[in-house]
């Protein structure tokens, strides 16, 4: 009887050790399939979603690379808000759904361009498929955000605001400021009036770009009366990040320098930087 389950155990283990094996060996033999990058030319988007100001184009250019078969098609769907058809040409000419040509089946190069990506707000799915003689497929999706041109932040904008002596400081009126004292080490720029400020992150300043981002992060900032970290005794540089609202206009500022030079008038302090609005 023991005899019997030792021999029943020793081929249950054959069996167990072939199946891997068999199983290791269909891993290691299956097809290597084509290769797809694709990328948008003017953000360098390569997968997952962006955004374009209404009327603006997207173009779009590939590198699709056979595995261990040729390349066979290429094809784009565009579904969304900004579908079109029929699908324009691509660089080379071609109409889409594309039969690659023998001389492309190893390496097919190509792009194309939606003049009319951006005619209505809302969002389309861009989908980039390369098929080879066997049916793999590689596949890259982009989707395109379309938002309205009049809610995007203006482009950077330098400012420069100036304290003489004991003079009120200037150039931060048309923000809704004001300067008009000096702790004992550093400047107090206040709010004026009905003026809201607020300290935001400074990773803000790169990350916003539309109307609807800045208000969002002024909701969510630190809601302050006086922004005082701007030494009065020797110039330095700064990366402090301001939310303002003044007259139903929202501010991003970025407080960049401040500098120190005294001569026969005084002191002179001047903070400089940049904003959006």
């Amino acid at each position: 009887m023991k005899k019997r389950n030792l021999f029943t155990l020793c081929m249950l283990g054959a069996t167990l050790i072939f199946t891997t094996s068999c199983s290791d060996d269909d891993d290691e033999n299956d097809p290597v399939g084509p290769r797809l990058d694709v990328v948008e030319v003017a953000s360098g988007t390569d997968s997952g979603e962006m955004t374009i100001t209404q009327g603006a184009p997207v173009t779009f250019e590939w590198d699709a690379r056979s595995g261990e078969t040729n390349l066979q098609t290429f094809s784009v769907s565009v579904n969304g808000s900004n579908a079109v058809s029929p699908l324009p040409e691509t660089n080379e000419g071609y109409d889409l759904p594309y039969t690659i040509s023998n001389s492309e089946n190893n390496l097919y190069v190509d792009g194309i361009t939606f003049a009319s990506a951006g005619t209505n707000l809302g969002s389309t799915e861009y989908t980039f498929t390369v098929t080879d003689g066997i049916g793999l497929n590689a596949s890259v999706v982009i989707t395109v955000n379309v938002i309205s041109a009049a809610s995007t932040i203006s482009d950077p904008q330098n400012f420069e605001w100036t304290r003489v002596a004991g003079a009120n400081g200037s150039g931060m009126s048309g923000f809704g400021l004001k300067w008009t004292n000096n702790s004992s080490t550093n400047a107090i720029v206040a709010v004026d009036g009905q003026t809201e400020m607020y300290s935001l992150p400074a990773s803000v300043w790169t990350d916003i770009t539309t109307q609807e981002e800045l208000s969002a992060a002024i909701a969510n900032g630190l809601s302050i009366t006086q922004y005082t970290n701007v030494s009065v005794e020797e110039s330095g540089t700064y990366n402090d990040v301001l939310g303002v609202v003044y007259n139903d206009t929202n501010y991003l500022i970025n407080v960049q320098q401040g500098t120190v030079t005294t001569s026969s008038a005084g002191t002179t302090i001047s903070i400089l930087g940049q904003y959006k609005q």
